[in-house]
């Protein structure tokens, strides 16, 4: 559909998607207030990896919503299509991340997804995830969708889940929580990786009262393995307590500069690379030593045209992010997260790297202003943060020292 405002505007991209929900709503007239309070909170959902709502109504007995227009394939598509192969390691791990991020956020944001699964996950043309039915997760169900991934609709509770995806907690009627999230995201992950559901799509409770344990397949690392198995826990009191837990989980124990790496977006053969990056960066933006090695930083130009064009795509994201003051924060949409998952792409990235002192010295200029403006308090708790992500940048270390 065409959005006629935009078209009005002369919008260069004025299309949008119109998604008709089911008749079930029809029959249940607590069903379209609960939509519209779950759709608002979609709403306010703003980061790259989740799809952006703009509105929600209704046209006699027909409710819609309008949505980002979305050109690619739905991760259930994409795992059907493999079956039994697995992904590749990278390609797997990129998704994963990018799944992680956007349930860290929405968690971040106090909504739980609660019918996280391949279906609700969708992979555009540019290879960025964008995890869709935010809010209305437990309110709708996907006609669309094959048998064994259909979503189970009671318009009496407005509930919704995917047996096979639902952690025990959702099928035993628990309240949702963000654990179960991270259990579906466990699953999924095990998917891309293995090839394979861990409990032969066998539903939660099942698996737990058969005593059925995942095997770890042979491709996937230690630090992986653990943080996939933890988020598999048939028990929430067990299981990865957020999705922000499960991103730290799958990037292993780290420390100091370091933690500015996931270490599972690498190839491991990429190892020797990163650190040459790091010591670049040391040398062209956080120190003076004589003794540095003098490294030369990639273009994004010098790129792929696929990887060219997402890393393109995340830098407009981190400038975005950079001009409405969110540098750091939230966890999982700020401009440094961003800058983040462009040096997963491309470690050596010229502009991601400038882009990360850049955003120090921004840094700079808002903690001054807000120390012009007697808000010493918020000042240091700036300060100190900024210091977390950029332990080197010279100019939050002058205001540190000021103190």
């Amino acid at each position: 559909a065409q959005d006629m405002r935009k078209v009005e505007a002369m919008d260069r991209d004025p299309y949008i998607a119109v998604k008709v929900l089911s008749k079930d709503f029809q029959a249940n007239p607590d069903s379209f207030i609960a939509l519209q309070r779950e759709t608002k909170k979609a709403q306010q959902l703003a980061h790259p990896n989740i799809v952006t709502v703009y509105d929600f109504d209704r046209d006699g007995p027909n409710v819609f919503m309008t949505m980002e227009l979305l050109q690619g394939e739905p991760l259930d598509h994409l795992i059907r299509r493999i079956r039994p192969s697995a992904l590749p390691a990278q390609e797997a791990l990129s998704i994963i991340e990018q799944m992680s991020r956007a349930l860290a956020y929405a968690h971040s944001e106090n909504i739980v997804h609660s019918d996280f699964k391949p279906g609700n996950v969708f992979l555009t043309s540019k290879n960025v995830v964008k995890v869709v039915d935010f809010g209305i997760a437990r309110a709708a169900k996907d006609s669309d969708r094959v048998v064994e991934d259909a979503t189970i609709f009671d318009p009496g509770s407005l509930g919704a889940l995917t047996p096979t995806y639902a952690s025990c907690e959702m099928l035993e009627y628990g309240t949702p929580d963000p654990r179960d999230d991270v259990y579906g995201l466990a699953v999924v992950a095990y998917e891309l990786l293995a090839g394979s559901h861990p409990f032969s799509r066998k539903p939660a409770t099942y698996a737990r009262d058969l005593g059925m344990k995942a095997e770890r397949p042979k491709e996937i690392s230690k630090e992986v393995w653990q943080a996939i198995s933890h988020g598999l826990e048939f028990e929430r009191d067990k299981r990865t307590i957020n999705a922000t837990q499960f991103l730290q989980e799958m990037s292993g124990p780290r420390s100091g500069r370091d933690s500015r790496f996931p270490r599972w977006t690498y190839p491991v053969t990429a190892a020797a690379g990163l650190l040459m990056a790091v010591a670049l960066v040391t040398l062209l933006f956080f120190g003076n030593g004589d003794d540095q090695p003098e490294i030369v930083l990639e273009e994004t130009s010098s790129l792929a045209e696929d990887q060219r064009t997402r890393i393109e795509d995340l830098l407009e994201v981190a400038e975005v992010h950079g001009l409405v003051g969110r540098y750091i924060e939230p966890s999982g949409s700020s401009a440094y997260d961003a800058y983040q998952q462009v040096l997963a792409l491309h470690e050596n990235n010229k502009q991601a790297w400038e882009g990360l002192h850049s955003l120090g010295d921004q840094m700079v200029v808002a903690i001054q202003k807000l120390l012009d403006d007697g808000k010493q308090d918020q000042a240091e708790i700036l300060i100190a943060r900024g210091l977390e992500k950029l332990p080197q940048h010279e100019g939050l270390q002058a205001l540190r020292e000021s103190f």
